[in-house]
């Protein structure tokens, strides 16, 4: 396995949007743990959806396929 460098620039975005959305994921976590309801439990599904996305970006731009 070979660490592929990424651009600055990049890297940093991607961080940038790993950190608010992680923010977004303790907020939701936060709200559905007041009370639980579909929407709720909707928001943090999304919010572990696009730390997901962000995470495979991350991994695809260091270690290309």
């Amino acid at each position: 396995m070979t660490l592929t460098m990424i651009p600055s620039g990049l890297r940093d975005e991607l961080e940038v949007d790993f950190a608010q959305a992680s923010c977004e994921l303790a907020e939701a976590r936060s709200l559905q743990a007041e009370k639980d309801t579909p929407d709720r439990r909707a928001a943090v599904a999304e919010c572990g959806a696009r730390i997901d996305a962000v995470l495979d970006m991350y991994l695809d731009a260091c270690f290309p396929r």
